[in-house]
């Protein structure tokens, strides 16, 4: 038996690394899972790579930042799965959008990539879901937020306000549930794999290395165990907190 048996999980941006990891985790703890990704191909890669272990996986291609394709796909999702009892809001780095350089020189245009997903997106996915979850009496809202949202990391201003701002959020959300039977809580991730992948740059990746107290970068799957037991039983007092998943890396450092 599954810790997370008869559930139903909404993992977004679960296309591919961390979300995957997540989703992958989520499902062989026993759960049903909709994969969420921008692009239909990559949900569906994804869902045939998943193994289940008690639930369904199905793919849900839709966009996170659009409050009416929101509200669509969860539909789609309810209707093939059941009511949403856990949601992953994972999806957080826009299409074609890096690291946005100084602050300073920064385009106000191009300010809103970020916010509209980081932010208003996991908003839209928290406002949809929330009501159904505090009539059932039980719901796990898991944000996967960044280091950057609580420690000054230069290039990704904008980035690092979106995910302050949506901590913030859950911190307050979280205490107007307090008594429903819904928990929301966020992980804050360190550098993860996908970075040697965005880099490339391997004398950049040792000094980033040299960074980190464990002298490793972080792996989807640790931190789809730690959504699992966020996601259980078992973290049902726990609420409005952010969980660092880092390497040791000091906060505020």
């Amino acid at each position: 038996m599954g810790q997370l048996d008869g559930k139903i999980a909404l993992v977004t941006g679960a296309g591919r690394s961390v979300g995957l990891g997540i989703a992958q985790e989520l499902a062989e703890a026993g759960a049903s899972v909709a994969v969420n990704d921008l692009h239909p191909d990559r949900a569906e890669a994804a869902r045939n790579q998943i193994k289940p272990a008690g639930g369904r996986v199905i793919a849900a291609a839709f966009d996170v930042a659009s409050l009416a394709a929101v509200r669509a796909g969860v539909a789609r999702v309810e209707s093939q799965l059941g009511p949403i009892d856990i949601l992953v809001n994972n999806a957080g780095i826009p299409e074609g959008i890096g690291a946005t350089g100084p602050f300073v020189d920064s385009d106000p245009a191009q300010w809103h990539h970020n916010i509209d997903l980081n932010l208003y997106g996991s908003m839209y996915c928290i406002r949809t879901v929330l009501p159904g979850m505090a009539q059932r009496k039980w719901g796990r809202v898991i944000q996967i937020s960044s280091g950057a949202g609580s420690r000054g990391v230069p290039q990704v201003s904008i980035y690092s306000a979106a995910k302050a701002g949506i901590e913030g959020l859950l911190r307050s959300v979280a205490i107007e549930m307090a008594q429903s039977g819904v928990t929301l809580n966020a992980i804050a991730l360190g550098l993860m794999a996908n970075t040697a992948e965005r880099i490339g740059d391997s004398a950049y990746l040792q000094r980033i290395f040299s960074t980190i107290p464990m002298g490793r970068l972080g792996q989807p799957r640790e931190i789809g165990a730690c959504v699992v037991w966020l996601a259980s039983e078992k973290a049902g007092y726990v609420t409005g907190q952010t969980i660092h998943i880092n390497g040791g890396t000091v906060h505020g450092r």
